[in-house]
């Protein structure tokens, strides 16, 4: 019973990962079906060129990680299967012994099988209580016989049931294999389509080197102006709030609860589209062909989406700032305590200064030329006033 109970616990905690890694796989599927369908959504032209190229790079990295998670998966129906197949092989045996038990069991039953031998051994007992004790013997004898039988039936059925159970689970497998076959070869040729871009790149080197430093300009620049908003509105907030704290001598704070909250979800916001892919992380990279070309510096990430995607709050608060920046489009400034979201690069915004907001409300949609990019930055006030930006990535919950 002990095993038995073991082998359903066991079983049980297996399914679970193998469904977790079924929802994973589901979910990296829909992301690459979804790359698939940005890429289709951009333009090919040289312009967009490394747009394309981060776009297939995801979409290869995305692969990947599907396939480690058929490879997880096929490791566990393996075990699953060898531990299946070493069942069978313990109730055969089990089946075997007792067969060849009841065997022995009819043979005797056989020798006696007059009911005058089962009579003429009660009848002749020297007493009263040996009778009882050969006449029960051999109503035993017969029950035995019987249980026997239906462990025989039991038996035979368990064994049937676990031979079906084990070639569903090679037959599962086996797709499983097909599935890993197939999805190899995709990355095959993903990886190829990857290395033509490359190819396609090479002799535009100088050109490029040209545009990255001119872009670096224009991007530091843009950075320099949204320093300056988040920074200015970051000390203004604070002193309006020391101003509030001198007026009263119970000052709720609000701000403290909020900042709290917001903190406390780190890693599990929402993303600020329903739909995306990280094409461009936080920080400083090198190019993705050109490994000696530094790329601008990036203040938060960059979200490929589809066109005219609308944008959302990731978190309650209220709206701090709405303007414009040159090569950024609308920006919407979004206040959460002492944080701060940031959502640029929008066609229209849906919000105006002092609207208070909730998690998941429409703020503005992304603008679209030969790509839609959302560009999503996260600040912290400091208690200088300043402002110390923060890596998103970690803030947004992993899909």
């Amino acid at each position: 019973m002990l095993i038995v109970l073991l082998t359903a616990l066991t079983t049980s905690a297996a399914a679970q990962t193998m469904v977790d890694l079924d929802q994973r796989r589901k979910k990296a599927e829909e992301e690459i079906a979804y790359i698939d369908k940005l890429l289709r959504q951009n333009s090919a032209d040289r312009q967009n060129s490394v747009q394309q190229m981060k776009l297939v790079r995801e979409k290869i990295k995305t692969r990947k990680q599907l396939l480690a998670g058929i490879d997880a998966q096929i490791k566990m129906m393996e075990h699953d299967v060898s531990k299946k197949q070493d069942e069978i092989v313990y109730l055969q045996h089990h089946f075997d012994t007792l067969n060849k038990s009841y065997e022995q069991l009819l043979y005797q039953a056989y020798k006696n099988r007059h009911k005058s031998h089962w009579l003429m051994a009660v009848l002749s007992s020297e007493n009263a209580g040996q009778a009882y004790r050969r006449w029960n013997y051999f109503k035993q004898y017969a029950s035995s016989i019987n249980e026997q039988a239906a462990k025989i039936k039991q038996t035979a059925k368990t064994l049937a049931d676990e031979v079906a159970s084990l070639t569903t689970k090679k037959t599962a497998l086996s797709r499983r294999m097909t599935d890993r076959q197939r999805e190899m070869q995709m990355l095959e040729k993903e990886e190829a389509e990857g290395q033509k871009m490359v190819n396609d790149l090479s002799g535009q080197e100088q050109e490029l080197t040209r545009k990255m430093a001119d872009q670096r300009k224009t991007v530091e620049r843009i950075n320099r102006q949204i320093e300056k908003i988040v920074s200015e509105q970051a000390k203004k907030d604070r002193q309006q709030r020391q101003k509030a704290a001198a007026a009263s001598t119970n000052l709720p704070t609000p701000d403290k609860t909020l900042s709290a909250k917001f903190e406390n979800n780190r890693g599990q916001l929402p993303w600020p589209v329903q739909k995306g892919v990280i094409t461009e992380r936080f920080g400083v990279h090198y190019h993705p062909v050109f490994k000696n070309i530094k790329m601008q510096p990036n203040n938060g990430i960059d979200i490929s989406t589809e066109a005219n995607s609308p944008v959302q709050a990731v978190f309650d608060g209220e709206i701090r700032r709405v303007f414009t920046v040159p090569g950024m489009n609308n920006c919407v400034m979004v206040l959460h305590g002492d944080y701060y979201t940031l959502y640029c690069k929008l066609s229209n915004v849906a919000v105006k200064i002092g609207d208070k907001v909730t998690a998941g409300q429409t703020i503005g949609s992304v603008f679209t030329t030969d790509n839609t990019v959302l560009h999503f930055e996260i600040w912290k006030a400091k208690n200088n006033g300043e402002a110390e930006k923060a890596d998103p990535e970690l803030w947004l919950k992993r899909k």
